[in-house]
This record gives structure tokens, C-alpha cells and sequence, in this order.
């Protein structure tokens, strides 16, 4: 990075400002115009012109809003609410309850006519309601929608036997017919990771603008958390494995691929996934949402404590300060990864951004929103809204699955998948039911064998809403008419 600065051209500005605009609507100039010197802080921009250029209104067609985390909306005032900020999460009391606020945003990254050619995108702007997925044209029982790698892997616990006895690769999640099986490779710095092939040892060595549409695409095994490369996060993935912390393994590889392109990779790159993190996807504060829960009282020094543990294991391995004892081995780390390329400080921005103990928290509860237990985080998948009676099946399957064709639907839904049949991290999102061109594409966050009140209860702890689903509303009609017949047959 250079420390030289340029003015750009009344188009460059106009051009950035009104993606800014459409991204960050509830923001006022100046917290916009902080915004753009950090996605351009080579800029040299006065406040005086930048406000030439936005417009303090925002239009009902932007790109980003004040959104319910739950995507379904409440007209009962218990769902707790998103809204776009600068920073951080705060509340409201619009509705008589307090309200979780958080930004979220479309990814400009993602090129939806690609990877789903019969979904787009839509902004609702309506009773709260954000971002969604939406039908283009009619679709079928049994349809492929598209497939998806994650741009952010991560592991169930339950998986990590597998990848520690090396029967299972790292990047694909492949189960192996054997441990150390022909062609597989292993890290050349660790023995942490291992893979199917050359090809899989690439992919997860390495971070790439994809070329699916997806944009993004992180490394499942990056060099700032490969112990081999960088001691320093040994004490973190320690803790993560023994807590079984997929959250935290989360926060860690999005805070890695980030650091990783910022500081000797591919700038652009950093930016893209900048933009996605901190613009796009659903975020709400960890420390926020469990201020909710009944028992936090009584939780609340505990929790804080191991935040703030954990916050510091994230410090020491991917940031440490020049008074940290392994100051020095990171930087030895970092200079053999820059060789010639010269690199500035991280910006006080930059700093605060991503490795303040609030935006760590944020970045906790963003995990938690987004985070699919087939592999981590998708970019599109991130798009799609909760239904307890969703018309879209979200599946992990089989490389030998073949879609069936136009000619062949409606079609039965794949079976079951069991422990010899499981799928790579690759996730395929098929139609469960009839969906009509305009209608919203909606997955369940829960089991949806549960009943109401423990569905209800789930996703108000896990996902910060209060359900009301159609399939929520006649569940509680119909508990409501049974008490009432109880009732009258006791009076």
C-alpha cells in the first residue's frame, strides 16, 4: 500500500458515493465519507465536496434498510429488528420492546443471474423486512436452485476426528475411504491439515475472487492459522478445539482471510471482503443478543470474561502488539510471506474495525446469524430467509448426485443422507414444493419437528427473533381455539 494520495474525478466520487448511499442509508454524511476513506484511503476528499455528491435521503429502493432478523416480519411487536448503523449494535423502542439493531446489505459481489439464474435478489422495505431470495419463474419439486461452496469454512465438532486422524480433507470435507490415502497430501508446514489432492491443497492455501459468481473465496487453511507458518495461533486453535468453539474458529478465519489479502495478497481482494463483512451480511452484537436471554444476570460476568479471553487469543494470534512476546515470530512470519512488497501499518481504522473488542462481538453474533453447519459461511445462502414451513430444502450431498432433469420434474426429494453417503461442504438448495414466479424463497433455521413454542423459543435464542410464520400464526389459532374448548367444557 502506498502512502500517496490522489483526488479522484467528480465521476469516481459520484460513483462511490451513491454505492455508498444505497449500502448505508440511515448513515449522515460524515459517517459516509469515514466510510469511504476506509475503502479508499488513498482518497483525498473534503467534506465540503463529498456532500455534493450524496444525498442525506434515503430512496425506498436501496440496497441496504432497517431489517428484522427475522426475515418473515411481526406485527405483534416481538420480533427484534435490524437496522442499518455505522458501528455498532444499539436499540430502539419502537414497538414497546427493546430492538436489536444491526446492518445488513446486498453483495454487490455476487453475480446471482449466474450462480442461481431463476432467484434474484429483493430489498422488501416493508414492516421491517430486509433482503431476500425471490422466484424468477415457476419452480418444481426436486429442482437443483444451485450449488455452493462456502467462502468461510469451518467444521463441526463433530467432524474434527475425522480431520485430526486424517480421514477427511480440510478444503472439501471429503471423508477418505482410508487415512492417508493415495494422492492425498498434507501441509507442508503442519500437521494440522490434510487433503484429497494437489488441487484441494491449492484451493485451501490460497484466497481468490471466484469464478463461480460467488465472489470472495477465503482458504480453509490459512497461512496466519497454520501453526506451521504462524506459532502464534496455536494457543487459539487449541482453545478452540477443546471448547469446541465453531464460532470462534469463525471469527478467526474471517478476520485471517482479511489479514492475510491486506497484508501481502491481493488488495482488491481485501476490500471485496471488507465490503461483504462489514456491509453486507446480517450482524448483530453477540453481547447484545444475549442480553435477552432471562438468565443473563446470572451469566453475564462469566460470559464476559470468556469474551474477553477469547478476544485476546484472537489478538495474539492475529495481531499482536510490539509488547507481546510473540511480537517478533509473527513479524519474522509476515516478512517471509511480503518478501519485496512494502505494506503500511494498519490505519487506527482499520485497527478498530477489526480487532476492537466490539467489532470482535459483532463478529461473534454475525456467526451466529449466518453460519450453516454443512461448512460455514455462503454467500448467497446467507440471502435466504426462515420459514417454519419453507419451500426450499437446504442439502449436503454426495458428489455422485445427479440433479434430475427439466423433463424429469416434479421429482422426489433426495433420501436421507447417512454416515457412507455424506457430501463434501458443498451445499445444493433444492425446491421442496411448488414455488411461483414473486415468491420468496424461505429455509428453516430449526428442526421443524419441534413444536411451536420450542421452535419459537430456539430461534429467539439463536437467531434474536420472535417467530410469525404463517405456520406459527395457525399453530397458536389452533392452541388458542383448544383452550378456549377446554375452557368452556370445565365451566
Amino acid at each position: 500500500m502506498s502512502g500517496i494520495t490522489v483526488t479522484p474525478t467528480d465521476t469516481e466520487l459520484q460513483e462511490q458515493a451513491t454505492l455508498l448511499r444505497e449500502s448505508h442509508p440511515a448513515l449522515g454524511v460524515g459517517k459516509l465519507l469515514a466510510q469511504l476513506k476506509i475503502d479508499h484511503p488513498d482518497w483525498s476528499v473534503s467534506e465540503k465536496r463529498f456532500k455534493k455528491f450524496v444525498s442525506v435521503t434515503s430512496s425506498a429502493g436501496s440496497d441496504a434498510t432497517n431489517v428484522n432478523v427475522n426475515a418473515n416480519g411481526n406485527g405483534n411487536g416481538d420480533t427484534i429488528g435490524l437496522t442499518s448503523t455505522s458501528t455498532s449494535v444499539s436499540q430502539s423502542k419502537s414497538t414497546g420492546d427493546d430492538a436489536l439493531i444491526a446492518k445488513t446489505g446486498i453483495d454487490h459481489s455476487i453475480d446471482v443471474s449466474k450462480i442461481a439464474p431463476k432467484v434474484k435478489v429483493k430489498m422488501f422495505n416493508v414492516d421491517g423486512k430486509g433482503k431476500g431470495l425471490v422466484a424468477k419463474e415457476k419452480l418444481q419439486m426436486g429442482e437443483l436452485l444451485w450449488q455452493e461452496d462456502p467462502w468461510i469454512v469451518t467444521n463441526d465438532a463433530s467432524l474434527w476426528p475425522y480431520l485430526s486422524s486424517h480421514e477427511m480433507c480440510t478444503q472439501c470435507l471429503t471423508l477418505f475411504p482410508q487415512p492417508n490415502p493415495p494422492l492425498s497430501v498434507m501441509c507442508t508446514y503442519c500437521r494440522e491439515a490434510h487433503f484429497c489432492n494437489r488441487l484441494c491443497y491449492s484451493k485451501a492455501s490460497s484466497s481468490s475472487s471466484s469464478s463461480s459468481g460467488a465472489g470472495c473465496s477465503s482458504s480453509a487453511h490459512n497461512d496466519f492459522l497454520c501453526p506451521g507458518q504462524n506459532p502464534g495461533c496455536s494457543a487459539l486453535l487449541s482453545f478452540i478445539h477443546q471448547k469446541k468453539a465453531r464460532d470462534l474458529d469463525g471469527v478467526a478465519r474471517i478476520i485471517a482471510s482479511w489479514k492475510r489479502e491486506r497484508e501481502y495478497g491481493d488488495e482488491k481482494l481485501a476490500k471485496e471482503i471488507e465490503r461483504r463483512v462489514w456491509g453486507s451480511l446480517a450482524r448483530v452484537s453477540q453481547k447484545a443478543k444475549e442480553e435477552e436471554r432471562r438468565e443473563w444476570p446470572f451469566i453475564s460476568k462469566d460470559r464476559m470474561e470468556e469474551w474477553r479471553l477469547t478476544h485476546l487469543l484472537i489478538l495474539r494470534a492475529l495481531n499482536p502488539s510490539p509488547m507481546d512476546e510473540g511480537y517478533k515470530p509473527f513479524q519474522k512470519f509476515l516478512n517471509s510471506k511480503r518478501k519485496s512488497k512494502t505494506t503500511q501499518p494498519l490505519s487506527n481504522e482499520e485497527e478498530e474495525r477489526w480487532f476492537s473488542f466490539e467489532s470482535f462481538l459483532e463478529l461473534l453474533g454475525l456467526i451466529g446469524l449466518n453460519q450453516e453447519s454443512s461448512g460455514g459461511l455462503y454467500a448467497l445462502h446467507s440471502h435466504l430467509n426462515h420459514s417454519c414451513e419453507p419451500n426450499v430444502q437446504v442439502r449436503n450431498l454426495p458428489k455422485g448426485w445427479i440433479a434430475p432433469t427439466p423433463s424429469e420434474l416434479p421429482a422426489e426429494l433426495p433420501p436421507p443422507m447417512t454416515a457412507q453417503t455424506r457430501g463434501t461442504n458443498r451445499i445444493s438448495m433444492i425446491v421442496k414444493k411448488t414455488i411461483h414466479p414473486g415468491d420468496e424463497l424461505t429455509i428453516s433455521y430449526v428442526d421443524q419437528r419441534l413444536s411451536r413454542d420450542e421452535r419459537r423459543t430456539k430461534l429467539r435464542e439463536q437467531y434474536g427473533f420472535w417467530c410469525a410464520c404463517q405456520r406459527c400464526i395457525k399453530e397458536k389459532k389452533a392452541e388458542d381455539a383448544e383452550a378456549q374448548t377446554k375452557a368452556k367444557a370445565t365451566a
